[in-house]
């Protein structure tokens, strides 16, 4: 623990937080137990994030949760649009053009955010295709261009709690309540990708470390890419 980290905490503080993070430490020096099959057919959920393993494809979705926000715009558009059509002569005519060209905007985004919300993926690994496909989003919808990442290409697949890594960058020290394990795709270029990430309260990060590490044999399984961590 560096003197800078440290200059504005009291001597008891410090020596508990030493000792809370020793402890943690301590429980974190082995990995999770290997999966038996990691790439059997089944899903796991991770924060805002939900992950669909099988044998040949890996696939990354948005939770169902995602659903709300554009059944809103569609209910929204459609109300609008319904108002102005029993009582277009109450509307002055540059209030109506406003209120068409918001409809006509809202209505298709809303249209594709709820498409794919409820079929879409956020990242695709694919054994077939032999690459993972990460989609780049625009203004938080399903659409844009994809980022095709070869196999051959990825370096390694990172588990690391988001929080100490922070602390052992300079900033500042990890909030003790939660453990934030995150599992991050690097290339060889040294490219990072965030593929998923766990909270958990730090009496039980064991457990989220558990879940984001047995994604992580997935992904090694089906890539071949070597796991590194986990780092804390």
């Amino acid at each position: 623990m560096t003197t800078e980290s440290t200059e504005s905490t009291a001597p008891g503080q410090l020596g508990e937080l030493d000792e809370v993070l020793d402890d943690a430490e301590e429980r974190l020096l082995q990995r999770p137990e290997a999966v038996a099959e990691p790439l059997a057919q089944r899903t796991r959920f991770l924060h805002r994030r939900v992950v669909k393993i099988s044998p040949n494809r890996i696939e990354i979705r948005p939770p169902k949760s995602a659903v709300i926000v554009p059944l809103l715009g569609v209910a929204l558009t459609a109300g609008l649009l319904a108002v102005l059509g029993t009582s277009v002569d109450s509307f002055p005519f540059w209030l109506m053009g406003i209120l068409l060209l918001f409809a006509v905007v809202l209505l298709p985004l809303s249209g594709i955010s709820l498409v794919y919300a409820l079929m879409g993926a956020n990242i695709v690994a694919d054994r077939a295709g032999q690459n993972v496909s990460m989609k780049q989003r625009f203004l938080g919808l399903g659409i844009g261009t994809n980022e095709l990442i070869p196999f051959w290409k990825i370096r390694e697949l990172l588990v690391e709690d988001e929080g100490r890594e922070i602390a052992r960058a300079g900033g500042s020290l990890p909030a003790e309540e939660f453990a934030q394990w995150q599992l991050v795709l690097v290339k060889k270029s040294g490219t990072r990708h965030v593929l998923g990430s766990v909270s958990t309260p730090r009496q039980h990060e064991e457990e989220g470390l558990q879940q984001i590490f047995e994604v992580a044999e997935a992904f090694s399984a089906l890539t071949d890419a070597p796991i590194r961590g986990p780092i804390w």
